[in-house]
């Protein structure tokens, strides 16, 4: 039975809604930031909308952003920033899900990477499934979305009188615009897309059917901006994470440098040079 065929037999599993109660490990938050951007988001990578999000000029841009395999959440196996504080990366894996032919996949049968990184206004994402069994599986990934445009007061707790008008999201092959018209009449717009065409794509999720053969791997791209750019790729991830790796080494480069004799206390004083690098934004 081909993998096509496999997707054929069940075709409601792309409308599996996610896990809401799957338990959660207490998850820390991790931030990311470039110019005016900054995205902050959990161990998962997920931005729950909270007080989490992705901002652009202060005002929420993507206040939802979550990971489901399966239809399901996904388990967390650990997450980490990268020294220099440009990549983000989380380690997860499915809990037990059903195939999208209905064949049991265990848990821990797909690895799934998650690269994240900040550069010139838009968040950057690397998605790699990676098939550990040893049967070919065609599993359900989805993507949700959204964008509240809330300013930083709101996302604090202020509460606002009268806000904009958000318009009707639109949406192309591989892409969906979100537009906001605050009362300033400033729009304000946030576009998702993807490498590859979804299976199914709503306002607020996108679905695809990933056919991941056994020991290997699938990747998709994903970035988030304020405008359509060309199709997310490996090329334009890896330009993207270049760039912001030499920009955040030519702000390392400013101030006074410190060493000792421990070396837990100089990786603590590299640490903290790159947070404050980090912080620090050209005006």
């Amino acid at each position: 039975m081909t993998q096509l065929d496999e997707r054929k037999l069940d075709p409601a599993i792309a409308l599996a809604s996610l896990d809401e109660t799957a338990p959660r490990e207490p998850h820390r938050l991790f931030a990311l930031k470039h110019g005016d951007c900054f995205a902050v988001a959990d161990s998962y990578g997920d931005i729950r909308g909270v007080g989490d999000g992705f901002f652009r000029d202060d005002t929420r841009v993507l206040s939802e952003f979550r990971l489901a395999v399966g239809g399901r959440s996904t388990s967390l196996l650990g997450a980490s920033l990268s020294q220099d504080n440009v990549l983000f990366t989380s380690n997860l894996t499915n809990l037990p899900i059903e195939s999208a032919g209905g064949r049991p996949i265990p848990q821990g049968a797909i690895h799934i990477e998650r690269v994240r990184l900040l550069w010139e206004d838009r968040l950057y994402e690397r998605l790699t499934l990676s098939n550990y069994s040893q049967e070919h599986s065609t599993v359900l990934l989805s993507l949700r979305f959204a964008a509240d445009f809330r300013d930083m007061f709101e996302v604090r707790g202020s509460t606002r009188a009268k806000r904009g008008t958000a318009h009707t999201a639109e949406m192309d092959q591989n892409s969906v615009l979100l537009r906001y018209e605050g009362l300033d009449k400033v729009v304000r717009t946030s576009t998702i897309s993807f490498s590859q065409k979804p299976d199914e794509l709503t306002s607020d999720r996108a679905d695809f059917f990933i056919a991941v053969t056994k020991r290997s791997r699938k990747t998709l791209y994903v970035e988030v901006g304020s405008e359509m750019a060309d199709v997310p790729d490996r090329d334009r991830f890896r330009a993207a994470a270049a760039r912001a790796r030499f920009g955040m080494r030519a702000k390392r480069r400013h101030g006074a440098t410190l060493h000792s004799s421990g070396r837990v206390f100089n990786d603590w004083m590299e640490r903290a040079r790159a947070d404050v690098a980090l912080l620090t934004t050209e005006l």
